[in-house]
């Protein structure tokens, strides 16, 4: 129950109040009637620790021995006061009690759950009608299932998934009242079903297997039973099929990366996209947007132009958004590409259209990131060094770009050498070079910009600097097999460069 710290130094979270904190306001109410329903809880001390762990953690997100204490105290107010820390005997008593609220809090969830998706009734209320013989109210809910699915328009993984799990009941249904064998049978479309669910999950597994290769300090998969599933897509009744169409058609766009499987793949998101389910569709933007980034990376910068345009697409689409909640990095992909292809008015309206889906605790460090981002490209470096300033912890990608951007606006902005700003460099260089949460290629390109970046600066402000110092730098670049802002550095070079001619 209580905070222990690891091996590893680290301090074990609650996992009661950890999920708790996760509860809205709403479902914290819930919660506590479903406590107060004797069919559910018979435990009194439950429902008064909720109402506790509401008063005095779950706002704060602290439960440290105070709170531990008056927790306790409310909770077992028959029980000797605690003083100042929870002796064992105390510290077992609530950890017993914190454990059954998070089952309750679990159970919550799935009933929760239950009552958002009737999906489940497939592998919940199906069995239970047949082992009971209620075939009438079986019949009326599977025929009213089956009318339901059937008038969706898109059609993806989860709706075959579902007509999967129907057929099945269906056919325990015909077994168990005997009409299998001598009347009828549902074989062919429970086949169907689920080939195309088996298909179409492997296909989505494949593409998210390709995907990660290009994650850093990622290991290798065994991709040799993806390839087995061919003949089966081969087959008459599903070559043609739209959703399997476009899978195949991702899968043949990141095995070559060519042009023609680049617009095969558009033409057929143009073709298929009404019918096509929009979790899917996103998936396969996505793989799109990931091509056009390793086609720059390649040095083909006329992509930036293209990826501005597929981002204006999926914007119209609401196909950036996952509901309410925008990816903090996909934002700053677009505001990035957008200010390659200087649409610096679009970006900055696109962050005051999202802002309130970013996360209200990140809300404002994204939003100063990115407005700095523009301001930086704007080269208005002042402004862009007060955003960046600004920002506050967001996650790794932020955290770790933010740094290099600070840089990069003290290298621009100072007019004379200044003692304080290379050793910002060097303070920068000994956290990459030794933080070892990082990836391994991270730590290192980010090392090497930063090796690049001190003797650049040093070369900025002397004024005795000549063409054979700047071509032994651009030497040393050129060497670096991985470098975070590689692009950049060259074209503070080429600045040094004519410069001196």
């Amino acid at each position: 129950m209580t905070n222990k710290t690891t091996a590893t130094n680290k301090v074990r979270p609650i996992l009661c109040i950890e999920l708790l904190k996760t509860f809205s306001p709403t479902e914290l109410k819930n919660l506590e009637k479903v406590l107060s329903f004797e069919y559910f809880n018979t435990d009194d001390w439950i429902q008064k620790l909720l109402k506790a762990l509401e008063k005095h953690v779950l706002n704060s997100g602290v439960f440290d021995d105070e709170k531990q204490c008056k927790v306790y105290q409310e909770v077992f107010e028959h029980l000797p006061t605690p003083e100042g820390v929870l002796k064992k005997n105390e510290r077992d008593w609530l950890n017993k009690n914190l454990n059954k609220l998070i089952r309750m809090a679990e159970l919550f969830l799935s009933i929760q759950e239950l009552k958002k998706n009737n999906y489940h009734k497939c592998d919940l209320l199906y069995p239970e009608l047949l082992a009971r013989k209620q075939y009438q109210l079986f019949n009326r809910h599977i025929n009213k299932d089956k009318k339901t699915l059937d008038k969706r328009d898109n059609k993806g993984v989860e709706y075959y998934r579902q007509k999967y799990k129907i057929e099945k009941a269906v056919r325990d249904y015909l077994y168990q009242s005997g009409r299998f064998l001598t009347k009828e049978d549902n074989l062919s479309d429970l086949i169907q079903n689920l080939d195309m669910y088996y298909a179409l999950d492997k296909l989505a597994l494949y593409i998210t297997a390709l995907s990660m290769r290009h994650v850093p300090d990622k290991g290798k998969y065994d991709l040799s039973s993806m390839e087995t599933i061919a003949p089966l897509l081969d087959l008459p009744q599903y070559i043609d099929t739209p959703l399997i169409v476009l899978h195949r058609a991702t899968i043949n766009l990141m095995k070559t990366e060519s042009e023609t499987a680049y617009f095969d793949l558009l033409n057929y998101l143009d073709q298929y996209e009404p019918i096509v389910p929009t979790d899917a569709l996103k998936g396969f933007y996505t793989v799109t947007v990931n091509h056009f980034v390793g086609q720059i990376t390649r040095g083909r910068l006329d992509y930036n132009g293209k990826m501005f345009d597929l981002y204006k697409i999926m914007d119209k689409k609401n196909l950036l958004a996952d509901k309410d909640f925008i990816p903090v990095v996909k934002l700053k992909n677009v505001v990035t590409v957008s200010c390659r292809v200087k649409e610096y008015e679009w970006a900055t309206n696109f962050i005051e259209r999202y802002r309130m889906y970013i996360r209200e605790d990140i809300r404002d460090s994204v939003c100063h990131y990115n407005l700095g981002t523009i301001a930086f490209h704007q080269k208005d470096y002042a402004t862009a060094h007060s955003k960046f300033i600004q920002v506050g912890k967001v996650n790794r990608t932020y955290d770790i770009n933010v740094r290099a951007m600070i840089l990069k606006c003290l290298y621009e902005k100072e007019k004379d050498y200044n003692d304080y700003t290379m050793q910002s460099f060097r303070s920068a260089k000994q956290f990459f070079r030794e933080n070892k949460s990082l990836p391994t290629k991270t730590r290192m390109s980010y090392t090497n910009f930063i090796k690049i970046l001190i003797p650049l600066y040093r070369l900025r402000h002397d004024i005795n600097k000549t063409q054979a110092d700047i071509e032994r730098l651009k030497e040393k670049l050129n060497k670096q097999k991985i470098n975070s802002h590689r692009g950049w550095l060259l074209e503070k070079i080429q600045e040094l460069e004519h410069k001196i001619k």
